[in-house]
């Protein structure tokens, strides 16, 4: 007999919390975009002190800022600032990568973001795309077996989906998300060496990263 689990119940303040970061995700507000307590509360349905509280959560996160004296803000970026994000970003990953070449460990978590993947293709929506973008990049760290190089990552886990919120669609080399992830997964699982691994996952994050670059830039 399976054992009975009780159900996990949360606050009214963390399930606006998950709406709002969720929001942001899939880019409902613009870079820059001023996001008062009073309009969380009454979109939400909740009362303005337990808004306050979400818009706080979320400063405290690196997706709003607040100056004092005014309302929060959705967090903006500069070039130099997305530069270095895929800075810290690239060799995390690379680390990553080169861990899973040479130890081989299981894929399965891999394995599985790239089945939500491919379902995804039949009714593709950007904010579903960009989720599951960051959950592949995320997999291949987790796969790469260092707590403290995952510990690094997700801390720029945040800033990241941010930045994938921005363009709203496709961008890259490849004809479809899908694609373009399939070809660094097959690499990854392959007899490919390990150069032409690190060239074509560094070139992946780069040419994100020059994309993204430009669209900040305007």
């Amino acid at each position: 007999m399976v054992p009975k689990r009780p159900l996990q119940t949360i606050s009214v303040a963390e399930a606006a919390t998950n709406r709002l970061r969720e929001s942001l995700f899939a880019g409902e507000y613009r870079a820059g975009e001023e996001i008062k307590d009073t309009r969380v509360a009454d979109e939400y349905g909740i009362a303005r002190p337990t808004a306050r509280i979400a818009v706080q959560q979320l400063i405290n996160e690196g997706m709003l800022v607040r100056e004092p004296g005014y309302s929060a803000r959705v967090r903006t970026f500069d070039p130099d600032q997305v530069r270095d994000i895929f800075r810290v970003r690239k060799l995390i990953e690379l680390d990553a990568v080169r861990a899973v070449k040479s130890g081989g460990v299981s894929l399965g978590g891999v394995e599985a973001v790239m089945e939500r993947f491919a379902r995804l293709e039949k009714g593709l929506v950007w904010s579903q795309t960009a989720e599951v973008d960051a959950a592949f990049h995320r997999a291949v760290v987790d796969a790469g077996g260092s707590e403290r190089l995952r510990s690094y990552f997700g801390g720029i886990t945040n800033e990241i989906r941010l930045l994938l919120a921005l363009p709203g669609e496709h961008f890259g080399r490849g004809a479809s998300p899908y694609e373009e992830h399939e070809e660094l997964f097959l690499l990854l699982r392959g007899d490919t060496t390990m150069r032409e691994l690190e060239k074509a996952w560094a070139f992946h994050l780069d040419e994100s990263r020059d994309f993204l670059v430009g669209r900040v830039s305007e």
